[in-house]
């Protein structure tokens, strides 16, 4: 296995056993939970992440930075990233970027089907204002 994305409680450990065990067969070690575990799986010696759509302009600096070694800038761009990275992990699931995604214009409706519930008002109101705090791209994308 070269590529593998862990996406579990307790991932920067595993992440750095498989890293350790598959040596230098190990080419694309990936983050997953949506980047909420990102700096510590990158501490790990993950190489990228598989985070959703919603703040990729975002995130990619994050990854560079701490490939580069920039640990403090990729801490920082983190730091920022991070309230709208829980909210969509923790309130939101996949409908948080078909949301703003729809708020900006690149696509023409959020709307999700069985068995995904529509979002809260609140919840989407707390995830716009959080889109708009994090500078999220897809808000003008389709503008």
């Amino acid at each position: 296995m070269s590529y593998f994305k862990i996406e579990t409680p307790f991932a920067a450990d595993k992440l750095a056993a498989l890293i350790a065990a598959g040596g230098e067969r190990v080419k694309g070690p990936f983050d997953g939970e949506e980047a909420v575990t990102l700096l510590a799986d990158l501490d790990a010696g993950a190489t990228g992440t598989m985070a959703s759509p919603l703040l990729h302009e975002s995130i990619r600096p994050i990854v560079l930075d701490s490939r580069a070694g920039r640990l403090d800038a990729a801490f920082e761009g983190w730091r920022r990233c991070l309230p709208l990275i829980n909210h969509e992990n923790r309130q939101c699931g996949l409908r948080a970027a078909k949301t703003v995604f729809a708020a900006g214009g690149v696509i023409g409706s959020d709307h999700v089907r069985h068995p995904l519930k529509p979002m809260s008002e609140r919840t989407r109101e707390r995830l716009l204002w959080l889109a708009r705090e994090a500078d999220a791209l897809a808000l003008r994308w389709g503008k």
